[in-house]
């Protein structure tokens, strides 16, 4: 390649990757960070036992949880499936109690119609299982079962030191109820909202798509036709198996007319944040099967911190040793390629900033190691040019010739190495999962900017150095006749002066 090809296509690179940082700079991009780096929450949940589970019921779990989190603004979270456990890990989120709850919880919303209420003292309220905050199992929809009412035990909990789950059986309302009439796919829109009555206190608005507001109607037009003082002029708004609320049907409901229009409230009471859960819950749908919390953790930001700052100096000591290690090496000549690693970690990170804010892709600890490791297969390249530099200055050709000759056959070399590197970063990738995907994803990005900035930058440098006048300094430590163009030919005779 001629000096002009040389230098244009060394200008071209470096205004792309001018260009790319300078982009970078302007939009005041910073990387994206996983969990390990910056803190955050970590769960692994499992289907409750007694559940019959296959790929495409944890499929759409996973799709309803990930709704769920892209509506808590938790940025790059990571949601991968283990067999039949699903692993969620949110960057930078500090509620643990927070996640553990909306992830969690299978918010399963039913409406039913109540048939009687059982007072505490009867027979049957004693045969019933007791109440507790949470169920084993959400109750079959298709069958007439007895629920516990949650507003009473909460009422009754406001008493200081007061535990639901402790409460007398006797503070609890049981109610029996219907097979369900309405349920949480009838949901077109759920918002949390202050009561609009009394200003005090928190409840959800729902909105109900066309066939969810024809059953609402259908059902209070039934239910209107009840006498006022009649349990059975309720219905019971069933959430996980728990009673929320059974309201009446106002007087001012007409009989076989009922309320029109869609909506329907569930009070909550004087939680904001619980109103708010709620709704994002309901939004995103019900969990198709139930799920149970194996394993919860937090990381703490100064933790994160740290390993963030350990992954960091590794890198750095790596980068300035292999440096020195060049600059011992080949002198001269290592200069070249000490530009060419720092180019190298440019590029990558340019591009690591650039995916992390366009594809949500984070970096994580394993990430950083990935880098870290390509830092060798760079200096790798540069190290085996160099030596086929050295092969053809042996024998016996000009530094112009053997620059050219070298790169041909290492670049051959490099790029049957930098192959075999991508493809095990690939299987790596798509067989792995959680962070050891960070890890094969940044070792396939290296891999491919490696071979991008041989064919490019380390080209262009290292052939113009051997047309200039640097080449010839004493520093490179090259012999002076590797600079004429053609050995020189003896004086016929072996004459001599």
């Amino acid at each position: 390649m001629g000096r002009g090809k040389l230098v244009v296509s060394l200008v071209a690179f470096l205004a792309v990757v001018a260009g790319m940082w300078g982009f970078i700079i302007a939009k005041r991009w910073t990387p994206q960070l996983g969990l390990d780096l910056q803190g955050g929450v970590s769960i692994i949940l499992a289907p409750a036992p007694g559940q019959t589970v296959d790929l495409a019921v944890l499929e759409r779990t996973v799709g309803v949880i990930r709704n769920r989190i892209d509506q808590l603004g938790v940025a790059e979270p990571d949601i991968a499936q283990q067999g039949e456990t699903v692993q969620v890990q949110l960057p930078g989120l500090a509620d643990q109690e927070e996640a553990e709850d909306v992830i969690g919880r299978t918010a399963q919303l039913q409406m039913r119609p109540v048939l009687a209420d059982i007072p505490a003292d009867s027979p049957e309220y004693g045969n019933t299982p007791p109440c507790t905050e949470t169920i084993e199992a959400v109750p079959a929809a298709d069958e007439e079962v007895v629920l516990c009412e949650r507003s009473v035990a909460d009422a009754a909990s406001d008493e200081p030191g007061a535990d639901p789950e402790e409460l007398p059986r006797d503070q609890w309302n049981k109610l029996r109820v219907a097979p369900v009439a309405l349920g949480g796919d009838d949901i077109a829109n759920a918002i949390a909202e202050a009561d609009p009555t009394t200003g005090v206190g928190w409840q959800v608005a729902l909105r109900l798509n066309s066939g969810g507001a024809k059953k609402f109607e259908d059902i209070t037009a039934d239910l209107a036709c009840k006498d006022l003082a009649d349990p059975q002029r309720r219905f019971a708004i069933v959430l996980d198996g728990i009673v929320e609320s059974a309201p009446g049907v106002s007087e001012q409901v007409q009989c076989n007319v009922g309320i029109t229009g869609g909506d329907a409230v569930i009070t909550v009471g004087g939680d904001e944040d619980e109103a708010r859960e709620l709704a994002l819950v309901l939004r995103t749908g019900a969990l198709p099967i139930q799920l149970d919390i194996q394993e919860s953790r937090s990381v703490s930001p100064t933790l994160g911190r740290s390993s963030l700052q350990a992954g960091l100096l590794a890198g750095f000591a790596g980068l300035v040793l292999v440096c020195a290690y060049l600059l011992f090496l080949y002198r001269g000549i290592g200069l070249a390629a000490i530009a060419e690693l720092v180019m190298f970690g440019l590029v990558t990170l340019g591009l690591i900033i650039i995916l992390g804010n366009t594809v949500g892709f984070a970096l994580t600890l394993a990430g950083i190691a990935g880098v870290i490791v390509s830092i060798g297969i760079a200096a790798d390249s540069s190290i085996i040019y160099r030596e086929r530099f050295k092969d053809e200055l042996r024998a016996g050709r000009t530094i112009r010739t053997a620059a050219d000759k070298a790169f041909s056959s290492s670049f051959k070399t490099n790029l049957t190495g930098n192959t075999v590197s991508f493809l095990a970063a690939v299987v790596l990738y798509v067989l792995a999962v959680g962070p050891v995907r960070g890890f094969a994803f940044t070792l396939g990005l290296s891999t491919l900017v490696d071979t991008l900035l041989l064919a490019t930058f380390t080209r262009s440098v290292f052939a113009l150095i051997a047309r200039s006048r640097f080449a010839r300094s004493r520093f490179m430590g090259l012999r002076s006749n590797v600079f004429e163009d053609a050995p020189a030919a003896e004086p016929a005779g072996g004459a001599t002066r």
